[in-house]
Protein backbone atom coordinates (compact mmCIF):
# COMPACT_ATOMS: atom_id res chain seq x y z
CA UNK A 1 0.00 0.00 0.00
CA UNK A 2 1.17 3.54 -0.45
CA UNK A 3 -0.26 7.14 0.78
CA UNK A 4 -1.19 9.82 -1.45
CA UNK A 5 1.25 12.94 -0.35
CA UNK A 6 -1.59 15.05 -1.08
CA UNK A 7 -4.66 13.84 1.39
CA UNK A 8 -2.68 10.72 2.42
CA UNK A 9 -5.44 8.46 1.70
CA UNK A 10 -3.83 4.64 1.10
CA UNK A 11 -3.90 3.72 -2.02
CA UNK A 12 -2.65 -0.01 -3.53
CA UNK A 13 0.64 -0.08 -5.42
CA UNK A 14 0.04 0.34 -8.76
CA UNK A 15 -3.32 2.84 -8.57
CA UNK A 16 -2.42 5.73 -11.17
CA UNK A 17 -4.49 8.54 -8.91
CA UNK A 18 -5.45 8.78 -5.56
CA UNK A 19 -8.89 7.54 -5.14
CA UNK A 20 -10.07 10.69 -3.06
CA UNK A 21 -8.51 13.43 -4.08
CA UNK A 22 -7.38 12.66 -7.56
CA UNK A 23 -3.69 12.89 -7.00
CA UNK A 24 -1.43 11.76 -9.81
CA UNK A 25 1.18 9.31 -8.70
CA UNK A 26 4.22 9.32 -10.92
CA UNK A 27 5.09 6.45 -12.30
CA UNK A 28 7.71 4.05 -10.98
CA UNK A 29 11.18 3.71 -12.45
CA UNK A 30 12.04 0.12 -14.04
CA UNK A 31 15.40 -1.30 -13.56
CA UNK A 32 16.50 -1.97 -16.26
CA UNK A 33 18.55 -5.43 -16.87
CA UNK A 34 21.74 -5.46 -17.26
CA UNK A 35 23.01 -6.92 -20.47
CA UNK A 36 25.82 -8.54 -20.87
CA UNK A 37 29.06 -7.80 -22.64
CA UNK A 38 30.24 -10.14 -25.54
CA UNK A 39 33.92 -8.18 -24.66
CA UNK A 40 33.77 -8.10 -21.60
CA UNK A 41 37.46 -9.67 -20.11
CA UNK A 42 36.87 -13.32 -18.93
CA UNK A 43 38.70 -14.25 -16.08
CA UNK A 44 41.30 -16.29 -16.88
CA UNK A 45 41.02 -20.08 -15.48
CA UNK A 46 43.67 -21.70 -13.72
CA UNK A 47 45.32 -24.95 -14.67
CA UNK A 48 44.55 -27.28 -11.74
CA UNK A 49 48.02 -28.62 -12.30
CA UNK A 50 47.24 -31.96 -13.53
CA UNK A 51 47.56 -31.39 -17.41
CA UNK A 52 51.22 -32.26 -18.29
CA UNK A 53 53.20 -29.47 -20.01
CA UNK A 54 55.54 -29.84 -23.32
CA UNK A 55 58.48 -29.94 -21.87
CA UNK A 56 57.52 -32.98 -19.35
CA UNK A 57 55.97 -34.73 -22.33
CA UNK A 58 59.58 -33.98 -24.62
CA UNK A 59 61.31 -35.53 -21.13
CA UNK A 60 58.77 -38.47 -20.74
CA UNK A 61 59.38 -39.63 -23.92
CA UNK A 62 63.39 -38.60 -24.52
CA UNK A 63 63.75 -42.49 -25.16
CA UNK A 64 61.56 -42.42 -28.49
CA UNK A 65 62.61 -39.45 -29.76
CA UNK A 66 66.30 -40.09 -29.33
CA UNK A 67 65.16 -43.40 -30.99
CA UNK A 68 63.94 -42.09 -34.13
CA UNK A 69 66.97 -39.72 -34.14
CA UNK A 70 69.54 -42.66 -34.49
CA UNK A 71 68.02 -44.49 -36.66
CA UNK A 72 66.93 -41.53 -38.51
CA UNK A 73 70.88 -40.77 -38.90
CA UNK A 74 71.81 -44.42 -39.89
CA UNK A 75 69.69 -44.33 -42.80
CA UNK A 76 70.92 -41.43 -43.79
CA UNK A 77 74.29 -42.43 -43.45
CA UNK A 78 74.11 -45.45 -45.54
CA UNK A 79 72.68 -43.28 -48.17
CA UNK A 80 75.68 -41.54 -48.55
CA UNK A 81 78.22 -44.06 -47.42
CA UNK A 82 76.15 -46.90 -51.19
CA UNK A 83 75.25 -43.60 -53.41
CA UNK A 84 73.43 -44.39 -56.46
CA UNK A 85 73.31 -48.06 -57.20
CA UNK A 86 73.70 -47.30 -60.89
CA UNK A 87 76.75 -48.51 -63.06
CA UNK A 88 77.33 -47.06 -66.30
CA UNK A 89 80.76 -48.84 -66.58
CA UNK A 90 80.81 -52.04 -68.66
CA UNK A 91 82.36 -55.43 -66.60
CA UNK A 92 83.93 -58.18 -68.53
CA UNK A 93 80.58 -60.69 -69.03
CA UNK A 94 82.95 -63.50 -68.39
CA UNK A 95 85.73 -65.08 -66.48
CA UNK A 96 87.95 -66.38 -69.74
CA UNK A 97 91.91 -65.76 -68.77
CA UNK A 98 94.81 -65.93 -71.05
CA UNK A 99 98.49 -66.13 -69.10
CA UNK A 100 101.66 -66.04 -70.55
CA UNK A 101 104.36 -66.95 -68.22
CA UNK A 102 104.28 -63.30 -66.07
CA UNK A 103 101.68 -61.66 -67.82
CA UNK A 104 97.87 -62.41 -67.85
CA UNK A 105 94.78 -60.60 -68.73
CA UNK A 106 90.82 -61.55 -68.32
CA UNK A 107 88.78 -61.45 -71.68
CA UNK A 108 85.09 -61.62 -72.20
CA UNK A 109 83.20 -64.89 -73.34
CA UNK A 110 82.50 -63.03 -76.40
CA UNK A 111 85.80 -62.68 -77.56
CA UNK A 112 87.37 -65.95 -79.62
CA UNK A 113 90.98 -66.91 -80.22
CA UNK A 114 91.50 -67.25 -83.80
CA UNK A 115 94.68 -67.50 -86.56
CA UNK A 116 96.26 -64.44 -87.48
CA UNK A 117 100.07 -63.83 -88.83
CA UNK A 118 102.62 -61.54 -87.29
CA UNK A 119 105.94 -61.94 -89.43
CA UNK A 120 107.97 -59.66 -86.58
CA UNK A 121 106.11 -61.21 -84.23
CA UNK A 122 106.23 -65.41 -84.35
CA UNK A 123 104.39 -66.56 -81.46
CA UNK A 124 102.39 -63.97 -81.22
CA UNK A 125 98.37 -64.92 -80.28
CA UNK A 126 94.94 -63.33 -81.87
CA UNK A 127 91.39 -62.76 -80.69
CA UNK A 128 87.75 -61.62 -82.39
CA UNK A 129 86.79 -59.31 -80.35
CA UNK A 130 83.44 -56.92 -80.07
CA UNK A 131 82.67 -54.81 -82.67
CA UNK A 132 84.65 -56.54 -85.55
CA UNK A 133 88.26 -55.41 -83.59
CA UNK A 134 90.72 -57.83 -83.90
CA UNK A 135 93.66 -58.24 -80.75
CA UNK A 136 96.52 -59.46 -80.66
CA UNK A 137 99.00 -60.26 -77.94
CA UNK A 138 102.71 -60.67 -78.42
CA UNK A 139 106.01 -59.68 -75.98
CA UNK A 140 109.98 -59.76 -77.01
CA UNK A 141 113.05 -59.37 -75.21
CA UNK A 142 113.77 -54.96 -75.38
CA UNK A 143 116.36 -52.47 -75.12
CA UNK A 144 113.95 -49.82 -73.88
CA UNK A 145 114.58 -48.32 -70.53
CA UNK A 146 111.88 -45.88 -71.14
CA UNK A 147 108.20 -45.27 -71.60
CA UNK A 148 109.67 -42.10 -74.12
CA UNK A 149 111.83 -44.50 -76.24
CA UNK A 150 108.67 -46.77 -76.67
CA UNK A 151 106.59 -43.78 -77.75
CA UNK A 152 109.59 -42.73 -79.92
CA UNK A 153 110.07 -45.84 -81.65
CA UNK A 154 106.28 -45.84 -82.84
CA UNK A 155 106.33 -42.38 -83.86
CA UNK A 156 108.83 -43.33 -86.60
CA UNK A 157 107.47 -46.09 -87.71
CA UNK A 158 103.86 -44.91 -87.99
CA UNK A 159 105.65 -41.65 -90.05
CA UNK A 160 107.29 -44.23 -92.34
CA UNK A 161 103.84 -45.87 -92.86
CA UNK A 162 102.45 -42.97 -93.67
CA UNK A 163 100.31 -43.10 -90.79
CA UNK A 164 98.79 -40.43 -88.35
CA UNK A 165 99.25 -39.80 -85.07
CA UNK A 166 95.93 -39.42 -83.27
CA UNK A 167 96.80 -40.05 -79.38
CA UNK A 168 100.32 -40.47 -77.76
CA UNK A 169 99.85 -41.22 -73.39
CA UNK A 170 101.09 -42.82 -70.39
CA UNK A 171 98.43 -44.89 -68.78
CA UNK A 172 98.79 -46.92 -65.49
CA UNK A 173 97.81 -50.05 -65.73
CA UNK A 174 98.84 -52.86 -62.44
CA UNK A 175 100.56 -49.63 -61.22
CA UNK A 176 102.79 -49.52 -63.85
CA UNK A 177 103.54 -46.49 -66.28
CA UNK A 178 101.89 -48.10 -69.53
CA UNK A 179 102.40 -46.55 -73.38
CA UNK A 180 99.02 -45.56 -74.92
CA UNK A 181 99.59 -44.85 -78.70
CA UNK A 182 96.78 -44.88 -81.43
CA UNK A 183 97.06 -44.61 -84.86
CA UNK A 184 95.04 -43.84 -87.56
CA UNK A 185 96.08 -46.05 -90.54
CA UNK A 186 96.65 -44.56 -94.25
CA UNK A 187 92.87 -46.86 -95.20
CA UNK A 188 91.07 -44.69 -92.51
CA UNK A 189 90.86 -47.43 -89.70
CA UNK A 190 92.60 -47.73 -86.37
CA UNK A 191 95.46 -49.43 -84.22
CA UNK A 192 96.10 -48.70 -80.63
CA UNK A 193 99.43 -50.22 -78.88
CA UNK A 194 99.28 -50.79 -75.07
CA UNK A 195 102.95 -51.73 -74.23
CA UNK A 196 104.45 -52.42 -71.02
CA UNK A 197 107.96 -52.51 -69.55
CA UNK A 198 109.01 -54.78 -67.12
CA UNK A 199 112.08 -56.97 -66.65
CA UNK A 200 113.65 -56.27 -70.10
CA UNK A 201 110.21 -57.45 -71.62
CA UNK A 202 108.14 -55.52 -73.57
CA UNK A 203 103.93 -56.59 -73.47
CA UNK A 204 102.15 -55.64 -76.22
CA UNK A 205 98.58 -55.30 -77.00
CA UNK A 206 97.77 -54.60 -80.69
CA UNK A 207 93.99 -53.50 -81.27
CA UNK A 208 92.83 -52.90 -84.53
CA UNK A 209 89.17 -51.92 -85.70
CA UNK A 210 87.40 -49.93 -88.21
CA UNK A 211 86.10 -46.90 -86.05
CA UNK A 212 87.96 -45.22 -83.14
CA UNK A 213 85.15 -45.87 -80.37
CA UNK A 214 85.89 -49.58 -81.11
CA UNK A 215 89.25 -49.79 -79.52
CA UNK A 216 88.34 -47.47 -76.59
CA UNK A 217 85.40 -48.78 -75.72
CA UNK A 218 83.90 -49.43 -72.18
CA UNK A 219 85.13 -53.01 -72.75
CA UNK A 220 88.45 -52.56 -74.27
CA UNK A 221 89.37 -50.76 -71.51
CA UNK A 222 87.99 -53.20 -68.94
CA UNK A 223 90.46 -55.51 -70.40
CA UNK A 224 93.13 -53.62 -70.04
CA UNK A 225 92.70 -52.72 -66.45
CA UNK A 226 92.75 -56.44 -66.29
CA UNK A 227 96.15 -57.17 -66.59
CA UNK A 228 98.72 -58.20 -64.44
CA UNK A 229 102.28 -59.06 -64.70
CA UNK A 230 103.93 -60.98 -61.79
Amino acid sequence: MKKCPECGNPSYDGAPVCGNCGYKFPKPKVKAIKEEDIFEDRPIINKNGNEPSTLQIIKDNKLVIGAILIITIIVIGIIIATGPTTDSSTKIDGANKYSDAKFSFTYPQGWSETNGSDESHAGAIFFNGSNGTLIEYYNVSSEFSSIYEINSQRISSAQGNGDYINTIQTIQIDGKNTSDVILENYDGSFTRYVSLLSDGKLYVLKINGNTLNSITSNETESVLQSIHIE
